[in-house]
């Protein structure tokens, strides 16, 4: 959460130049965008309103980029920092590891597309769906592929007989008892693992860097990465200053539902468009991804709009939400339900981690939470 305020201190700070990269008219029947990265201007603004624009994107670049400036890259090999380096200390791994398991379905589509294969992943049937969307097949079929796990769950792995596999990279998440279940055994082996921890669009950033350069495709970090930042902060631009809506945002997983602060990917998101994320404001918030829901406190509140992020899929969650909250009183007198303003977040942008597709979960968010701002770009549907 300290990055995400860090990166809006540099928005306010820069405020000043009211539309920054662009100018948008969000008068009704007015659909007249004007991109941003336009010439000097001939409507008689500042000249210097173009220097403004730079200024602004070079400084949300700045923020967004600040953990992958500290991976270094040497001849042979790649140093930077993971989930369990909270001493300072570095990770230090080798170049072009040959035979690589990964125990984190999101971080495997991750690592392909940074140029890198495995020889061992997590199967089942949510991880095939992921691997279809982002790979373009299932993996898990590949001649030679073992499926080390049908769960990203540690608790479910066979330690002994993923290191048994002896590869020379073990990638894993922090999340679910991951790191904590093969990092003793591993070591042991003498077999480097990397405990990832990604919860926004820097760690994105951070981690392909690490991924790209160690499996050889060093070349792209520009291609893919840098061009995903640019469209990302194109978007950010985009966004109107005084017009934040109120925001809650919600998490619907196979057996409740949950209220997302802005620790979560999408919570934010939310934040970095310069909305209000309702739960930010409750008690308990600080190292918290999720809280228990009190609809009295978010009736409080009273937001403009509801967001629900899926876990297993939209329809799960549109049940889910109708069996908790159909018939309550105060779930149904909230603006936001009584407007229409609830909106559930497609699952492979907004529960998966969208990697290079970042731009198109910010355009898709941004059309929700801004409906009346004619934005220069056009989101997928």
């Amino acid at each position: 959460m300290k990055r995400i305020f860090a990166l809006l201190l540099c928005v306010c700070m820069l405020a000043g130049v009211l539309t920054a990269c662009k100018t948008t008219d969000t008068k009704a029947g007015d659909t007249t965008a004007t991109p941003t990265g336009t010439n000097a201007p001939t409507d008689g603004t500042s000249e210097s309103d173009g220097d403004k624009n730079e200024a602004l994107k070079a400084s949300l670049k700045a923020g967004f980029l600040k953990d992958a400036d500290e991976v270094t890259v040497n001849e042979d090999s790649v140093t930077f920092r993971d989930a369990t380096s909270a001493d300072g200390s570095a990770v230090t791994v080798k170049k072009n590891p040959a035979k690589v398991i990964n125990l984190y379905a999101s971080f495997t589509t991750l690592w392909y597309e940074a140029g890198g294969s495995v020889l061992g992943c997590i199967g089942g049937n949510s991880s095939q769906e992921l691997y279809k969307e982002y790979i373009g097949r299932d993996i898990t079929t590949d001649e030679g592929m073992t499926v080390v796990a049908t769960s990203s769950s540690g608790k479910k792995w066979n330690v002994e007989s993923i290191v048994a596999l002896q590869p020379d990279l073990i990638i894993c998440s922090t999340a679910m008892s991951g790191y904590s279940t093969i990092e003793g055994p591993a070591k042991a082996a003498n077999i480097p693992v990397i405990a990832v921890s990604y919860n926004d669009f820097s760690d994105y950033l951070k981690w392909f860097k690490v991924f790209c350069n160690l499996s050889g495709h060093a070349e792209l970090w520009e291609s893919i990465a840098l061009k995903a930042l640019d469209e990302v902060v194109e978007v950010l631009c985009e966004i109107p200053d005084g017009k934040a809506p109120t925001v809650f945002s919600m998490f619907a997983n196979a057996s409740k539902l949950e209220a997302n602060t802005s620790s979560t990917v999408v919570g934010g998101m939310v934040t970095a468009m310069k909305a209000t994320n309702i739960v930010d404001s409750w008690p308990n918030t600080e190292g918290a991804d999720r809280l228990t829901i009190n609809l009295e406190t978010v009736f409080a509140a009273n937001p403009d709009i509801i967001i629900i992020q899926c876990h297993a899929g939209t329809d799960a969650a549109k049940k889910q939400v109708a069996e908790t909250y159909g018939n309550n009183a105060v779930w149904n007198s909230l603006n936001a339900v009584k407007n229409g303003k609830v909106f559930y977040l497609e699952k492979t942008l907004f529960h998966n981690k969208p990697n290079s597709r970042f731009a198109e979960a910010y355009q898709v968010l941004a059309e929700i939470l801004y409906p009346d701002v004619a934005f220069s770009f056009k989101s997928a549907e």
